[in-house]
């Protein structure tokens, strides 16, 4: 689209300047015009909110990790590009007005001093911090295949840091929707409860700092294909300390 209005430009510009026969004017003319444009869509698309970065992939880094479930990134790290929020929806209320500021109170006696009630600060809840992992399992199983194991090992490295202290983690595993209901259940708890004990036994994160649970298919990442493998995953929740 860009470029069929950098070309719209260059032919005004071309009849414009043709008399002067000026090619070198025609050139300079063209350039700043298909940069203008191009900086105008660049501007259109953050206000959109467009995703400036990739989620977790099937292998993430140790880096990735760390800013997905600590919210930040050790000093060996690049730096990573944060997701812009998104932009408000047609049905999302506009802000109200500033209100305007209250008159003056009035000079009180100088026997008589009056002092303002003091407004305690609202506390701004802190984001979530999460992040989805493929696991993979044997069928219908709880056993964890060797090819997953590097990304738990990079998550319990992550648990294990100094900078973790004693934060909380929830596990949470989901299943497709393929079976029934409950089965599903099952299987993505006995799945959790596997993934939960591995960290334990092979980087000795404390019992305690994790906790298990499943939710089957109640909660799919991809609700129009039910049956797709990435409904298939396993879930962690910093839950603090």
């Amino acid at each position: 689209m860009v470029q069929s209005h950098a070309r719209d430009l260059h032919a005004e510009f071309d009849a414009t300047v043709s008399k002067t026969d000026n090619a070198a004017m025609r050139k300079r003319l063209f350039s700043f015009a298909a940069g203008l444009l191009v900086a105008l869509a660049s501007a259109a698309s953050a206000q959109t909110g467009a995703a400036q970065n990739v989620p977790l992939g099937p292998n993430p880094s140790e880096c990735e990790i760390q800013a997905a479930l600590l919210g930040t990134v050790g000093p060996g790290c690049p730096p990573l590009r944060m997701r812009r929020p998104p932009a408000p929806g047609p049905d999302t209320p506009a802000l109200a007005p500033a209100a305007p500021a209250a008159p003056a109170p009035p000079v009180a006696k100088p026997d008589a001093v009056a002092l303002p009630a003091l407004t305690p600060p609202v506390d701004i809840a802190k984001p979530e911090l999460r992040a989805a992992f493929r696991v993979e399992f044997a069928f219908n199983s709880a056993v964890i295949r060797d090819e997953s194991r590097a990304i738990l090992d990079r998550v319990g490295a992550v648990m294990a840091a100094p900078e973790t202290g004693a934060m909380r983690f929830r596990i949470i595993g989901h299943t497709d929707a393929v079976g029934g209901d409950r089965a599903n259940l099952t299987l993505s708890e006995r799945r959790a409860k596997a993934v939960a004990a591995y960290l334990v036994e092979h980087h000795r994160i404390a019992p305690d700092r994790l906790e298990a649970s499943g939710r089957g298919m109640r909660e799919l990442l991809l609700p129009d294909q039910p049956k797709a493998a990435a409904n298939r995953r396993v879930e962690i929740v910093n839950l603090g300390e």
